[in-house]
């Protein structure tokens, strides 16, 4: 795309995406379009209450419309709406539709809940557990399988995630109450989290640092502290990251293997549409 910026987007966070350049362009083409409009609709107005000001001996005479003037105004916005669906349409479609999402190299379920996010990760096998909204607990926001063998390392954090750069990272973004929005603003991301419905966002972090996750969207008197820390790490140091993670994690299993807690059956799961409540 073309640069249409203009240095009008320095009080924009730094785009840190592989798409955010695309985005902001698009932004400031839009910017610059409304600001020439606007401009033209007040000059051609106070032209116009200039011209046909009151002044004596002067008799103000009916109009009743120009049928090309109406063409032309109802043509021209037509035309512009039209061509900025198709400049767009490429890279709305990168960043949207789930056709185009990459191969992940990394893949993590999040969930919001007032006013927390939540993000589960592949532990040491590397494969998400199965997940289901019937084992749903206030001490399993994500429904985990208690029956999947794979789910039973994954980790759960809250508040603070990590993430490698110059990998395609794909979030499965869902919510346990109520609407929440998952919003980067660095990464040019936001997305609604519904709950019952599993949504997939994916992008491209090229530069390490922190930057703030947000909600977007009121979601009750907490809403103003629903943040949350990404820190965007070399692929090197997410690997250590993991590590510690995944050796944290066997410990835990490990006590538990030692010391079983009777485990009541659990009821197989209803049937649910597919990509609502199960994750494979």
């Amino acid at each position: 795309m073309f640069d249409f910026s203009w240095n009008m987007l320095t009080y924009f966070p730094p785009g840190i995406s592989t798409y955010s350049e695309a985005h902001d362009d698009l932004f400031a083409l839009v910017y610059w379009i409304s600001v020439g409009i606007f401009m033209l609709v007040q000059i051609t107005l106070v032209t116009f209450i200039f011209k046909y000001r009151h002044r004596p001996g002067h008799k103000s005479y009916h109009y009743h419309g120009n049928n090309v003037v109406e063409f032309t105004w109802t043509l021209a916005p037509t035309i512009l709406f039209a061509g900025l669906g198709l400049y767009s349409d490429e890279m709305w479609k990168v960043m949207k539709y789930s056709s185009r999402i990459p191969t992940p190299d990394v893949e993590i379920d999040v969930v919001g809940q007032a006013f927390n996010w939540n993000a589960r990760y592949p532990g040491a096998d590397g494969i998400l557990g199965k997940r289901h909204a019937r084992y749903r607990t206030a001490t399993n926001l994500f429904g985990i399988d208690p029956t999947d063998a794979r789910g039973k390392d994954d980790i759960v954090l809250t508040g603070e995630f990590n993430l490698p750069i110059n990998k395609n990272v794909v979030v499965h973004l869902s919510s346990v109450d109520v609407l929440h929005s998952y919003f980067l603003p660095n990464f040019r991301i936001k997305q609604d989290a519904v709950p019952g419905s599993w949504i997939d966002v994916w992008f491209n972090g090229t530069k390490t640092g922190k930057y703030e996750l947000a909600c977007a969207e009121l979601c009750g008197s907490g809403h103003y502290a629903m943040r949350a820390v990404l820190n965007m790490q070399s692929d090197a140091d997410f690997a250590k990251w993991m590590d510690a993670k995944n050796a944290a994690k066997k410990i835990i299993l490990d006590a538990e293997a030692a010391n079983p807690k009777p485990v009541e059956a659990a009821a197989a799961p209803a049937p649910a549409a597919h990509g609502a409540g199960e994750h494979h």
